[in-house]
């Protein structure tokens, strides 16, 4: 016995190193897991917000164009500018829109531009880089520069079912990270495609700058005096960020990626960010510090040890037991899923029937029955699923046959019975019975769920093998036939 514990306890010890590798592994990938999803989260609220902010000011130029550029008085003043192109008219129009620009300037908006049906510049407010003149007025000479760093708002101007042209407001994206600083926690940063710049920019091009994170995106330079995140922590962020998501970033699809530095966890989201036609055009980067990242790692530690400390507890137990293992003799003829008894178990009582039948000459019937398709609903639904299916199938076949009759689980999606004093056709009445009992019943998320049978008869020359060898065809021929039937073979005479 001494022996055998040893051999036991020398199986356990390498079952301990092959369940630790294993366990590991697992815990890893299901770490790695719930982290994408959590970071996958962190993209649609990154996301949410960015829509938030932008529909705010939005519904601020909707207020604007209802407000002024659908008034009548406005719209005259710019049709006669247009087809007098009287420098005179122009300044009218220029006095009546001058609050509105004095307003909008308190939301950083400070670029608004009114522009002829031909293309051509009627009248621009914009803020120029010097602090005196906050603001000018320029006619039809001004040259016709393109602002690409922000998003733009047009809207078409009608007088009297006449068009006269458009109105264009662009927001900086300045004002949008100003903006989602102050409501939102975290850092913010515009790249756009060099591409991009290179095709629009002229004068601007000098205030953007080439990005650590890569090589053909650039941000703009702006005036932000307090960073959410110090400036040399964001440094190195970028810097960790370089091969993390080179080809990511090259896709231009929604992302984020965890980054540490000086011992913090930082999300890092990028947003895709496209121009008026829907052209991908660059990403929004939203850097936040969140060490929740970091209890990912923190409790995939702790959860493994604990799962090893639970392994090591089992093996001392179940080495200190293997001597009293009798004691659990009835635990090991039950399964554990579905509460039936298992395959040996089931040997040993076919085995004492075969006995007498062989004595008495008394009918015994065989059912083997095996669920259809189980292995596509567990790929389609998962185990958890196939898990509820064999233990409702295990309490409709219980509700369904006789006390008498012997029930258990053969083998994953296998099940057989033995029905003592049964003849061939009763044991074929009871088959088609469960048969119909599975198919009537409505299981959760899959619906219907059928069973096929193989039914026999034993004999006084059967053993084990050779019954179970013959139902074992019946459920095949079951299945050729196209599943959800019951199929009986009778030995040969």
């Amino acid at each position: 016995m001494d022996a055998k514990i040893k051999k036991s306890a020398l199986i356990y010890i390498f079952s301990f190193i092959f369940l630790s590798i294993l366990i590991w592994v697992l815990f890893d990938s299901k770490k790695n897991q719930n982290k994408q999803i959590y970071l996958n989260q962190k993209i649609v609220k990154a996301a949410a917000e960015f829509k938030a902010t932008l529909n705010g000011y939005r519904m601020l130029i909707d207020f604007i164009d209802r407000r002024y550029f659908y008034d009548e008085e406005v719209l005259k003043l710019l049709y006669r500018a247009y087809r007098n192109k009287s420098k005179r008219e122009i300044q009218l129009v220029y006095r009546k829109l001058l609050p509105l620009y004095k307003d909008i300037k308190r939301y950083q908006i400070t670029y608004l531009q009114i522009k002829t049906p031909e293309g051509k510049v009627l009248l621009r407010f914009h803020k120029k880089q010097k602090p005196k003149n906050t603001s000018r007025l320029s006619l039809f000479s001004l040259p016709q520069k393109e602002i690409t760093g922000g998003f733009k708002f047009i809207n078409e101007l009608y007088y009297n079912n006449y068009f006269i042209g458009t109105v264009e407001i662009i927001i900086s994206y300045e004002a949008i990270k100003d903006q989602l600083r102050k409501i939102f926690r975290g850092e913010y940063i515009f790249l756009i495609r060099k591409d991009v710049l290179e095709s629009k920019i002229s004068r601007e091009r000098k205030s953007y700058v080439q990005s650590e994170i890569h090589p053909d995106f650039f941000y703009e330079t702006g005036s932000v005096k307090k960073y959410q995140i110090p400036v040399e922590v964001l440094s190195k962020i970028n810097l960790e960020l370089k091969e993390k998501v080179k080809e990511k970033i090259e896709k231009l699809r929604n992302f984020a990626v965890d980054v540490e530095v000086n011992g913090d966890e930082y999300v890092v989201s990028f947003i895709v960010i496209t121009d008026m036609t829907g052209k991908k055009i660059g990403y929004l980067v939203y850097y936040e510090l969140d060490n929740t990242v970091k209890l990912f790692n923190d409790t995939f530690i702790v959860m493994y040890l604990s799962v090893e400390i639970a392994l090591f507890a089992m093996l001392s137990f179940l080495i200190n037991i293997r001597s009293r293992s009798e004691k659990f003799r009835i635990l090991s003829e039950i399964d554990t899923l579905t509460g039936i008894y298992n395959k040996g178990k089931f040997n040993q009582v076919l085995d004492t029937e075969l006995k007498k039948v062989k004595r008495y000459r008394r009918p015994l019937g065989l059912i083997l029955f095996d669920i259809d398709h189980f292995k596509k609903i567990n790929d389609a639904y998962g185990h958890q699923v196939g898990d509820y299916i064999l233990k409702t199938i295990a309490e409709i076949v219980k509700k369904n046959i006789r006390d008498t009759d012997i029930f258990a689980r053969w083998g994953g999606e296998e099940f057989v019975i033995i029905a003592p004093e049964t003849d061939i056709n009763g044991t074929k009445i009871l088959a088609e019975k469960l048969r119909n009992a599975i198919e009537e019943n409505r299981f959760d998320r899959v619906g219907k769920v059928t069973a096929s049978f193989g039914v026999t008869e034993a004999t006084s020359e059967d053993t084990i093998d050779s019954i179970v060898h013959r139902a074992d065809e019946a459920l095949y021929l079951a299945k050729e036939k196209g599943r959800n039937r019951v199929e009986i073979i009778l030995p040969e005479i």
